[in-house]
């Protein structure tokens, strides 16, 4: 089966000297990524407005030999609640056709519970069709393509075929592609905020081998931003499923190259489209996992603590915060906020996995730490003012096999038996002198424990790290 152009002549030339003209005057640009390249995320807008970052990551490919590439896009015509593959055959542009790896196709085809067989869906589909040419501008007809597309909210079921995607991927010469644009209609000042937000939560994702990450992120900026747009990324479901194929090629982080939306072409932001394109790289040595926050930065979320604690005391909540311009503050993060006075605790409430975004969870736990904590009396006007307020921003939670793999100094524990668990901050090391003393004080005062318990195989231990910082 020969799947015929659907949009060219409307979102790229369909003759074919103009159309190869356009093309290669995108691809002029030389990107590099720094890290081993194993995908790339391209928009797929037409070309007078996205032709230039789609040139950009593109670009990358020029001296890399493959045979296969995998386009994992959004599915905008129909609903799918399976990765969606074309029927046997070809794809056809005004530069020619482009096979379709039908080994590839048919292997992907066995797990029917990830993935099925829909022409009708590719049919009129534009996120793989415009891609095409730009492949065809660098390697003629000697690549194959996998085009599958994605629009379900199923985040585990996207993992999971992003995977098979990866697995599928080991044993062959192949690079894979992400198709989708970010927000849509938004105002251009509200659509960078969000963009930026949304590809720092795919470099977070990457950096802590977390699609579900990215999948949450969205949910959280979407319920902040919805007033103002219609999606955070039309191909979320795509892009998820590339970090899990990019995770199981053995990726560690996304690397952006080009961001720029419709307004900033066509000189009206009223609403507009946004556009990213970067690379799915392995660095080495592998990039930190945790969110960079700026000095300015970690004063605005001490202030913003401040804030939360005396809109408690006067209103007895803390409101919701809004749509950030910081896009680090609009990610999700786990957080403890500790309260002290004359150097003693006075309050500390947080959670060790990520509940909401950044502001949103420093405003609320300093609040739940001044009037929540039941270990102390609600903070007071007079408490206040003496409060020295201290923010702990967790990593990700990592399972250890022992003792021994926990750093003094430097790892928080989390520890489960049974039905009890407690975790103490890196902080609280200072109290004690030995590894022995910190986990047995840990299970007996914070779990409720034989001192010994994390000593027993049936105990879990998990570590973490910090970015902690005070107003003192």
């Amino acid at each position: 089966m020969i799947r015929k152009p659907a949009v060219a002549g409307k979102f790229y030339d369909s003759a074919p000297a103009q159309l190869r003209a356009g093309v290669d005057g995108f691809l002029k640009k030389d990107s590099r990524p720094s890290g081993r390249l194993a995908g790339i995320l391209v928009p797929h807008a037409g070309y007078s407005y996205s032709g230039s970052p789609a040139g950009a990551a593109f670009s990358a490919l020029k001296k890399i030999d493959f045979d296969t590439l995998v386009i994992l896009a959004t599915g905008h015509t129909m609903g799918l609640q399976r990765g969606a593959l074309p029927a046997a055959g070809a794809f056809e542009t005004p530069l020619g056709q482009v096979e379709v790896d039908e080994v590839f196709r048919t292997e992907l085809l066995k797990d029917k519970k990830l993935f099925e067989e829909a022409p009708r869906a590719h049919a009129g589909e534009h996120a793989v069709e415009v891609q095409l040419p730009f492949l065809q501008a660098l390697k003629g007809n000697k690549v194959k393509i996998v085009p599958v597309l994605f629009n379900t909210d199923d985040a585990g079921l996207l993992e999971e075929a992003g995977r098979a995607i990866g697995r599928a991927m080991k044993d062959r010469s192949a690079l894979f592609c992400v198709s989708s644009d970010l927000s849509h209609y938004p105002p251009g000042n509200i659509a960078e905020i969000s963009d930026r937000s949304v590809l720092l939560a795919l470099r977070q994702a990457m950096r802590n081998a977390s699609p579900e990450y990215f999948h949450q992120a969205n949910t959280l900026l979407f319920a902040k931003a919805s007033e103002y747009l219609d999606t955070t990324a039309c191909g979320q479901a795509a892009m998820t499923a590339g970090a899990a194929a990019a995770l199981e090629l053995g990726c560690n982080d996304f690397e952006l190259a080009v961001y720029t939306h419709s307004g900033q072409v066509s000189g009206d932001s009223s609403a507009v489209v946004g556009y990213g394109a970067g690379f799915f790289t392995r660095a080495a040595p592998a990039p930190a996992g945790a969110l960079e926050l700026s000095g300015d930065m970690k004063k605005e979320l001490l202030a913003l603590a401040r804030r939360g604690i005396g809109a408690c005391l006067k209103t007895g909540r803390v409101p919701a915060q809004p749509l950030s311009p910081r896009p680090e503050f609009n990610q999700p993060a786990a957080v403890f906020v500790t309260l002290n006075i004359g150097g003693r605790l006075r309050g500390c409430i947080g959670s060790l996995e990520p509940r909401g975004a950044l502001a949103d969870m420093v405003a609320s736990y300093a609040g739940a730490a001044a009037f929540e904590d039941p270990r102390f009396s609600p903070v007071t006007e007079a408490d206040l003012k003496k409060l020295d307020i201290e923010i702990s921003v967790l990593s990700p939670l990592a399972r250890v096999g022992g003792a021994a793999e926990i750093k003094e100094g430097v790892h928080g524990v989390y520890l489960v038996s049974g039905r009890r668990s407690g975790t103490y901050l890196p902080q609280v090391w200072e109290h004690f002198g030995k590894k022995e003393d910190f986990l047995s004080s840990l299970c007996a005062e914070k779990a409720g424990l034989p001192p010994g318990a994390w000593k027993e195989k049936s105990t879990v231990l998990y570590t973490y790290t910090v970015d902690h910082f005070s107003e003192n």
